[in-house]
């Protein structure tokens, strides 16, 4: 985490007795070379030069998403995930003026304040004043070497960027530029239009609750990925107008067939994304590529919405208190690996609905487990979701589900509009068993397994075929399938499932990409038309083939039954499905069932509930179990939950109105003083939190564990305790040599380290290097999750031992100065030099409150 902390006097000094001009000579020597490294560090760059091989534009027909390869990269040692930036609301709980950092949030009139709690469409305000102009990551012509992700500095020309090698290189590395990568006016147009299409699209889809005034951010360090965007001075200093989430757009190259990626970089006090960085590559930017990108773009502005397992940390209930449980994994017996299930309680909802699941066995929506490149862990399972927008790969087929809205509503952040949501086809009414089984148990057109015959898709909208790959290695034991051990499915994100995959001139709705029909076997392809088994052949003649067990023709639905149409003779088909045959023509038919093809509503599944709970409750086994606030048989009355807890006034509609100071569905929950988000910390039910969780990667670990990774704080932590670190020992082992160290050099740089060891005095020293390890590795609390701020009596042993100004009060990094030992990391003990001694009796009225700003990080 960037911020600020003063330190040392500024470099004026006061004129004092003859006697001490000596030492007020070499002191001031001594200042000045402070501040002269302090100022190097604060501008030293290096510059890189590199070579790729990286190759042009090519027919990109999906999107392969990265988050996941963003999120790991985000937790490298040093590197914030996002920002905390407190905003006015409706509900301002117990307020008191905002000031930090020299920043006060705009006041709002009383007059101004809407009913509280009430949702609006969300306003995404898109600033493209980033657009080309980072001349180390943007294409300006063709040649240019610039960066993707951060390559290492060690070697040049570097590492180029090589998608197509072995291994491929995606990034960390070095781009060549190609035509394709310079963003010229007419690509500049396209992304404004497809990103404006974009925020109209979320504007129905999403309601929040409205930020009173201007949005706020922090700017205290560039908001994003790959070098960031760094905010505009106006946002920090005035806000924006109109405006929930800012989204800083780039167009800087990428590699493969990823078009965009985005990441949120400042959350409100509720853990809300009100900043992100979207970054669409130049080289998509094409009049072919439009409507997938229009996918690509909701895809990943939905990543920074939430839709991300950073952000699962932050989610609230109803009662607007953090979530306790957003996922849940464990061993799946049946599917024989682990899995990630998401939990909550409106995409489970949802989830039974679509798929039949009324089971008490479905418990959970699972998310991705493969795909290697940056798809694991923040999207659905392709297996279960195949073309829905929240899977790992994106295409022009792709359609939002009301399970991607329903978490979005779970967050506690948004009201969804489920009109918005698409149909999505995959899985519907398949029941508990196709979300529980491994998919080589499932039924109908979602299993295949060979590829001698051709087929019919789940939706029966093409005739397909079915893909089987033999790998050059075995798979995984789970997902064989086959007795050889290297055969599977054709792709890793759906689990190498074989099911029936489309021709690509095998379209039966679509007569102008599909072949001719086959009229020997009284085939018809449009609109109205669907794949359907038969072994129709026209009297006289045999089919010209064995394996096409399959063909298009026409259906209609009348009078609550299906009917088929064969060289333009209608036929009523059976109710539940099966054989029909036709004059002039030998073999049969086999019909669908009419719910496949006719029902438009939910058809008859075991364990309904009635009226489907009103949505407003879980259906398990036909039984309705009402969230909060909703009661009833069927979950359609609504009441004041607790009477509002004695905190709030009961509506005629059902809908508490909370007291100030209290938030919630209930008003149970207490709202934090704004201060609690402007020193760091995340409110949750009137408590400030500062959770070692809220740090990508990091968790509360025993001392023991990590000390022998550790050399410079192997003596300051101590083994009896708990400590905020990285959970992966790879991370942990540059810990400190990308925290600790430049937090100590900040803290006592070159110049000032000479001249103290002439006067023989290693306390600083031994300050600076304790104070570096605390600041960069915090205590834990006795819960084992919130990390305790260093000791205010810590920041003023430092100041005293090197006659600095370090500002104590500064409560982002700090305790309060009433806050226990006990309370905090660090302590006060420090013996303190005959120097610092003699400056701090010589200097002590002009060390308080002056100083000049030197950066540090913090975990």
């Amino acid at each position: 985490m960037e911020g600020f902390i003063n330190k040392f006097s500024s470099c004026s000094v006061t004129r004092v007795d003859t006697k001490f001009r000596f030492t007020l000579i070499v002191f001031e020597i001594a200042l000045i070379l402070l501040c002269f490294q302090a100022i190097n560090a604060e501008s030293h760059g290096q510059q890189l030069q590199g070579q790729s091989a990286e190759r042009g534009s090519e027919n990109i027909v999906s999107h392969s998403c990265i988050h996941d390869q963003i999120i790991e990269e985000r937790k490298r040692p040093g590197r914030q995930v996002y920002s905390v930036t407190p905003q006015v609301y409706g509900q301002s709980g117990n307020s008191k003026p905002l000031n930090g950092k020299g920043r006060a949030l705009l006041g709002i009139s009383e007059s101004s304040l809407q009913q509280k709690g009430a949702k609006k469409p969300i306003r995404i305000f898109l600033n493209y004043d980033a657009v080309g102009h980072s001349p180390d990551r943007d294409c300006r012509k063709v040649g240019d070497i610039v960066k993707l992700g951060e390559p290492p500095v060690a070697s040049l020309p570097g590492t180029p960027c090589n998608p197509h090698g072995d291994p491929p290189i995606y990034g960390d590395c070095w781009y060549n530029c190609t035509v394709d990568d310079i963003s010229g006016e007419d690509k500049r147009h396209r992304l404004r239009k497809a990103l404006g299409q974009t925020a109209d699209w979320f504007r129905g889809a999403l309601a929040v609750e409205p930020v009173k005034g201007n949005l706020r951010l922090s700017g205290y360090s560039a908001c994003g990925q790959d070098g960031g965007v760094q905010l505009p001075h106006g946002y920090v200093e005035e806000g924006v107008a109109d405006a929930d989430l800012v989204l800083l757009v780039t167009t800087r190259p990428t590699t493969g067939n990823t078009l965009a990626w985005a990441v949120a970089c400042e959350r409100d006090q509720w853990g809300r994304a009100i900043a992100g960085h979207v970054n669409v590559a130049p080289r998509h930017l094409t009049a072919e590529a439009e409507t997938l990108l229009s996918a690509t773009l909701i895809h990943e502005v939905m990543h920074v919405l939430g839709f991300d397992p950073h952000a699962f940390a932050h989610f609230r209930d109803d009662r607007k208190r953090r979530r306790s449980k957003v996922t849940e994994q464990l061993m799946d017996e049946k599917l024989g690996r682990m899995v990630t299930r998401v939990v909550l309680p409106r995409v489970v909802m949802h989830s039974r609905h679509h798929y039949g699941a009324f089971s008490e066995n479905f418990t959970g929506l699972e998310l991705e487990d493969g795909g290697g490149r940056g798809t694991s862990g923040s999207h659905w399972e392709k297996r279960l979701l195949m073309n829905e927008i929240m899977t790992g790969s994106v295409d022009t087929r792709s359609v939002v589900s009301k399970m991607t809205l329903a978490l979005l509503e779970d967050s506690g952040w948004y009201r969804a509009n489920y009109s918005m949501a698409d149909h999505l086809d995959w899985g519907r009414n398949q029941g508990t068993d196709f979300l529980t089984s491994p998919c080589n148990l499932w039924k109908g057109a979602y299993h295949c397994n060979t590829t001698q015959l051709s087929g019919c898709t789940y939706n029966r909208e093409a005739e397909g075929y079915c893909p089987i790959v033999s790998y050059s290695g075995d798979l995984p034991q789970w997902a064989r399938y086959f007795p050889q051990a290297n055969k599977g499915g054709q792709s890793s994100l759906a689990d190498y499932c074989t099911y029936f995959v489309a021709y690509s001139d095998g379209s039966c709705t679509d007569s102008n990409s599909a072949r001719e029909p086959d009229r020997m076997l009284g085939e018809v392809r449009g609109s109205r038309s669907r794949c359907m088994t038969s072994s129709l052949v026209r009297s006289g003649f045999v089919r010209g083939s064995v394996t096409q067990g399959n063909g298009c023709y026409q259906h209609r639905c009348v009078n609550n039954s299906l009917e088929v149409a064969v060289d333009g003779i209608w036929k009523a088909c059976p109710e539940a499905g099966g054989p029909v045959q036709f004059p002039g023509f030998n073999g049969e038919l086999i019909c669908p069932a009419y719910h496949e093809l006719c029902s438009t509503g939910s058809i008859s599944v075991p364990g309904q509930c009635p009226s489907s709970c009103d949505f407003n409750g879980d259906c398990v086994d036909g039984k309705c179990h009402c969230f909060v606030g909703f009661h009833g048989h069927d979950c359609s009355k609504r009441s004041c939950p607790g009477n509002c807890n004695g905190q709030g006034k009961c509506l005629s509609n059902g809908i508490c109105q909370c007291e100030n100071g209290y938030t919630g569905i209930d008003c149970s929950t207490a709202v934090c003083d704004e201060q609690c988000s402007l020193h760091g910390g995340v409110c949750d039910n009137g408590v400030c939190e500062f959770r070692c969780s809220d740090y990508a990667g990091y968790t509360c670990l025993n001392s023991s564990t990590l000390l022998s990774s550790l050399s410079v704080c192997k003596n300051v932590l101590g083994s009896d305790s708990q400590h905020c670190a990285p959970s992966e020992s790879s991370i942990l082992q540059q810990l400190e040599e990308v925290v600790v160290m430049p937090n100590y050099h900040r803290l006592f740089p070159g110049g000032a380290r000479k001249l103290f060891n002439i006067f023989g005095s290693n306390y600083c020293d031994a300050a600076a290097k304790r104070l570096a390890c605390w600041i960069s590795i915090q205590k834990c609390d006795m819960d084992g999750d919130n990390r305790l701020r260093v000791c205010h009596s810590a920041c003023q042993s430092y100041n005293l031992a090197c006659g600095a100004s370090l500002d104590c009060s500064d409560q982002t990094l700090f305790s309060s100065e009433g806050e226990g030992e006990g309370q905090c990391t660090g302590s006060g003990e420090m013996k303190v030099s005959w120097f610092s001694r003699l400056r701090s009796s010589l200097f002590s009225s002009n060390t308080s409150s002056r100083g000049m700003s030197v950066k540090y990080r913090q975990l």
